[in-house]
């Protein structure tokens, strides 16, 4: 029943008109579905990115820098890199992925957070509001952590093993100045990692390096206190000394006896005799005297020798044990320093002449193809539903 259907002096229904509106809109709307789904799907979206990408959307700064992580005697394993290996230079891919996750990592967010105040970077005046960064609520490291990533873009060519690290900022100067301290904090945690290696890689030579050298010292002390107990440089010399001596002795004995001999056999009358017979007995107690001190007992030289030879084997076998030490200690140094790592760089930061972000005529372009997409599969879709229904166009 329409309006037109009350008669003369009735009233209809409450909420009659606005129902009556409610279906004629919906019928023209029915009617013309196509036009509504061109404006909404297609138009309005595409308005939008070009009010936003043409006016709104602040410049922004990319600032570039590129790197290769290098080891000095690695395999290649890599087709391009088999060049590199005849050389003694290899890309450490392992490694650079290390680095590479560090340059997105907390720990890097961090590292900066020391150096610049990175809030007030992307806060800046000139910051358009989709793109800025904004604090909803309690600010959080771990919310500035997920907007801070997005302004980082990082790519690696395998093929050639060289990193590509890209920094957007509002400002030029705040662009390159975080490229260039990620590349400073990138070579310095490559120094940590390699001063951590080296450690673990020496660390057993080392320790026995240094017990090699104290047993050398205790064994240089002890061979020093006895020499001052016994008051003793070198038993070994003293002793052939003193039978250097003891032989000088014998053989002037010898002479004398037989000088006496002769007197006493021609010239049994000779006064030289008893002064004769006396620088006998005097040489006699001499030569005694020297063998007493080499043998004669535990104060004898031989047993001072027999000690002292016991501290000297001591200190030589010491002696060569601190040699192979060192030499153990410093093929382990070699080993681990043809082992470390270092970033070579390609192409250091830049302050960039021009924005490169936003990229309006591409985002404006990709907007449009896809809402103009989108509205071809609704309006199929709608089409396809009606026919089904046997709807009236």
């Amino acid at each position: 029943m329409t309006a037109g259907a009350y008669q003369s002096g009735s009233q209809p229904p409450l909420g009659a008109g606005s129902q009556s509106l409610i279906e004629i809109s919906w019928a023209y709307v029915a009617a013309h579905y196509g036009r509504f789904l061109f404006f909404f799907v297609f138009v309005l979206p595409t308005a939008v990115a070009i009010l936003y990408w043409g006016g709104v959307a602040t410049d922004r700064y990319v600032s570039e820098t590129r790197f290769i992580v290098r080891s000095v005697e690695r395999p290649a394993l890599e087709g391009a890199a088999a060049f590199l290996q005849d050389v003694g230079i290899t890309r450490a891919n392992d490694d650079a992925f290390a680095i590479e996750d560090f340059i997105v990592s907390r720990d890097m967010m961090r590292a900066l957070m020391l150096r610049f105040n990175l809030r007030e970077v992307y806060t800046r005046p000139e910051a358009d509001w989709a793109t800025r960064y904004w604090t909803i609520g309690r600010d959080s490291d771990e919310a500035f952590y997920r907007y801070f990533r997005r302004q980082l873009a990082l790519t690696r060519d395998l093929e050639r093993g060289i990193t590509t690290v890209q920094v957007s900022a509002y400002r030029q100067t705040d662009a390159k100045a975080i490229a260039d301290m990620i590349l400073q904090l990138s070579e310095a945690r490559v120094n940590e990692l390699n001063a951590r290696a080296l450690d673990d890689a020496v660390s057993v030579a080392k320790k026995n390096l240094q017990d090699a050298g104290a047993n050398l010292v205790a064994a240089n002390v002890a061979l020093t206190r006895y020499r001052n107990e016994s008051q003793l440089v070198d038993p070994a010399q003293t002793a052939g000394n003193i039978q250097d001596r003891a032989s000088t002795l014998d053989m002037e004995l010898a002479m004398l006896r037989i000088q006496l001999q002769g007197m006493v056999r021609y010239a049994p009358s000779n006064p030289g005799i008893p002064s004769l017979k006396r620088r006998i007995a005097a040489v006699e107690g001499q030569a005694a005297a020297q063998k007493s001190t080499l043998t004669g007992g535990d104060g004898a030289l031989t047993t001072k020798l027999g000690d002292f030879e016991e501290f000297v084997v001591k200190r030589e076998l010491a002696e060569q044990l601190f040699e192979n030490a060192e030499k153990e200690f410093n093929a382990a140094m070699l080993d681990a320093r043809r082992q470390q790592i270092y970033i070579e760089a390609i192409a250091r930061p830049n302050i960039p002449d021009d924005s490169i972000e936003p990229r309006r005529l591409r985002n404006i372009a990709t907007t449009a193809l896809l809402s103009f997409w989108t509205f071809l599969i609704l309006y199929l879709l709608v089409s396809g539903g009606r026919e089904h229904l046997n709807l009236a166009r």
